[in-house]
């Protein structure tokens, strides 16, 4: 089953707003990403946060991390390795 365990508010160079938030399904093992606007609600590709051009891949298992947070701890290294800067992060499921 699909959880969102947490959000990011994110923004690019030019001060664009968005909310990137983190889905897992545990059963499958796989992390989902829904990347949209702060204020207009509208979606965006997540390649437009262009991860992997300077750091790491945003991940895309969660075999790999112990717990959630390491796995968020991982998503924020990945988004601040491309075009997009971490502003705050909430953690909903441990």
């Amino acid at each position: 089953m699909k959880q969102l365990i947490a959000k990011l508010n994110v923004s690019d160079g030019f001060g664009n707003k968005k909310v990137l938030k983190v889905f897992t399904n545990k059963e499958e093992g796989t992390v989902g990403y829904s990347l949209v606007g702060l204020n207009s609600g509208i979606s965006f590709a997540i390649s437009n946060m262009q991860c992997g051009w300077r750091g790491p891949n945003l991940p895309d298992n969660t075999y790999e991390y112990e717990t959630n947070k390491v796995l968020l701890d991982a998503v924020v290294e990945a988004v601040m390795g491309g075009v997009y800067k971490v502003s705050s992060r909430k953690l909903f499921i441990e």
